[in-house]
């Protein structure tokens, strides 16, 4: 589709991409980042308004992809 910018399209293109969906995983894999983690994801996004985008993104998607229905709930 054009005109549409996909995941994919993101991490081939944005690095940041990569690192915020890392940060993300990490949060939720983890349930809550320790303090010493919560001090790097604030200084990783303070450095650069492009994290800070990535990572909003990334936590969308996490959220919505938690809403697709499973495997066999379809």
């Amino acid at each position: 589709m054009r005109g549409t910018t996909t995941t994919t399209d993101m991490a081939d293109r944005d690095p940041a991409w990569e690192q915020a969906m890392d940060w993300v995983m990490r949060e939720h894999e983890q349930g809550a980042l320790d303090a010493s983690d919560q001090r790097t994801l604030h200084d990783w996004l303070a450095a650069a308004p492009a994290h800070q985008k990535a990572y909003q993104e990334a936590r969308r998607v996490w959220l919505l992809t938690g809403m697709l229905p499973g495997e066999g709930e379809v």
